[in-house]
């Protein structure tokens, strides 16, 4: 009964514990790579589909090779984890027919893993090929392999639902959403979520709907999302909208989504989307168009955190005013969807969390955790940094924010007595007056070298052994 999707394991004993590691827990039948493999002529046979292969690049120059039956028409869908799961590997994969000739090839997709599409020209068998290239890159470009180089091969030729539309569930009653993939039934496209079906994440939330390889990744928020009404292309036919969450699409190269809210003078709003955070690959622009029709605002990546548009901005006259999206290439289709979240902007706080490794404290010594809090949109409330779900026999002293936000110490200290053992802990910020709010703080698990986004990219846990 365990939650499909990217798990956190740790490995620990009485001294201590392992760095966090990553753990897939999928939809399909799970099966394990055959070698030698390498060759085209010797693939690996896959005998049924759908399924997921358990696989490694052994060594230096590896490339893996799995044989399918096609019938003429039928798309195959290959998804590759590698990179989500902590292998330091950019992976490629290729479609190959009979005769070794190569018919398409996928790379990145959300991250470094390839998302691979194919529909068969005609019936008969094709070979799927998986190789990769070292992450970092080095300096001599050839396939790498090694022990630590895993991977997860997803096959299917069924369907297969990879986003949902509007990728926006609420958090009480129900969402109907359209269901997008690959092989889908025209017939069974409409979907019902319940609050019972979200793992929700802050403002976050996952789904998986039937027909899922892997979980997919919503916004979440108080009601169902409005959809956009076409065409809406220029200020005269600009979809009305409302405070709250709005689904739209780009559908073409030509497609630009024009949304209209009243306002007042002086109110402020902001307006936040939600596509490549999520998963769904539309690079968008986001702008703000004033009654008269000139630019107010334009914003494209908000952060490196935050890879999607974020605009503030306060009405200088009375009027109706226009939200424009597009895709920043002006790259258009089904699966290039994405969420407007609209509203006042509020006073809120962000924490970041220095790093997720575990900690050791012995009895009678002390330890350290550091946060930082970052006060947005005028937040002027006190806050208090807190350490959560300790063991019996520690203690850490509440820690005041600075007035300003910033870095801050929470210390951790055990008593002499304080018994052995390890458990995960999280450090909170909370609000020191009603209504208290709290925030468990994250920190990322790839640094530096993180490419797009993942379904598991940070953690709020820090694992404590007291030795």
């Amino acid at each position: 009964d365990a939650p499909p999707g990217v798990h956190l394991v740790h490995c620990f004993n009485a001294d201590g514990a392992s760095d966090p590691r990553w753990f897939s827990i999928g939809t399909l039948p799970e099966s394990s790579e055959v070698e030698p493999n390498d060759e085209i002529a010797k693939p690996q046979i896959i005998e049924k589909l759908p399924v997921c292969v358990n696989a490694r690049l052994e060594k230096s120059g590896d490339v893996d090779g799995y044989a399918v039956k096609l019938e003429a028409g039928q798309t195959l869908v290959a998804a590759v984890e590698a990179y989500s799961i902590g292998s330091a590997v950019d992976m490629l994969a290729h479609v190959l027919d009979e005769k070794g000739t190569r018919l398409h090839t996928a790379s990145d997709a959300r991250n470094l893993d390839p998302l691979l599409l194919f529909k068969a020209p005609k019936a008969g068998r094709y070979l799927v090929q998986v190789a990769g290239f070292a992450h970092p890159p080095a300096a001599d470009v050839r396939f790498t392999g090694g022990a630590t180089l895993i991977y997860r091969l997803h096959l299917s030729a069924s369907s297969v639902v990879t986003q949902v539309y509007p990728a926006a569930v609420a958090v009480a009653g129900k969402s109907e959403v359209e269901l997008v993939g690959h092989n889908l039934d025209p017939k069974k496209l409409r979907h019902a979520f319940e609050v019972k079906d979200l793992r929700r994440e802050g403002d976050l939330a996952l789904v998986t709907p039937p027909g899922a390889m892997f979980p997919i990744q919503v916004l979440a928020t108080t009601k169902p999302a409005s959809l956009e009404k076409e065409p809406n292309n220029t200020k005269e036919q600009a979809t009305p909208v409302a405070a709250g969450a709005v689904g739209g699409r780009i559908a073409d190269r030509t497609d630009v989504d024009r949304f209209a809210i009243p306002m007042k003078k002086g109110e402020k709003l902001q307006a936040r989307l939600f596509a490549k955070r999520i998963g769904i690959p539309l690079d968008a622009l986001l702008k703000v168009e004033g009654p008269d029709g000139k630019l107010i605002s334009s914003a494209d990546d908000e952060s490196e955190q935050r890879p999607d548009p974020n605009v503030t901005w306060t009405a200088s006259v009375d009027g109706s005013h226009v939200l424009v999206v597009e895709d920043l290439f002006h790259q258009g289709g089904a699966d290039k969807s994405y969420v407007l979240d609209i509203g006042a902007p509020l006073p809120s706080f962000d924490l970041t969390l220095a790093d997720a490794k575990p900690v050791l404290l012995t009895p009678g010594k002390t330890a350290s955790l550091k946060v930082n809090v970052k006060l947005q949109n005028g937040f002027k409330d006190p806050l208090i940094a807190r350490v959560a779900n300790l063991p019996p026999g520690v203690h850490a002293a509440e820690a005041a924010v600075p007035e300003k936000g910033g870095d801050v110490e929470v210390k951790l200290q055990a008593a002499s007595n304080a018994s052995v053992g390890g458990q995960a802990i999280r450090v909170e910020v909370w609000t020191k007056s009603e209504p208290f709010v709290a925030k468990s703080a994250a920190a990322g698990l790839r640094g530096e070298n993180k490419r797009g986004s993942a379904l598991l990219d940070d953690t709020t846990q820090v694992w404590l052994t007291v030795k």
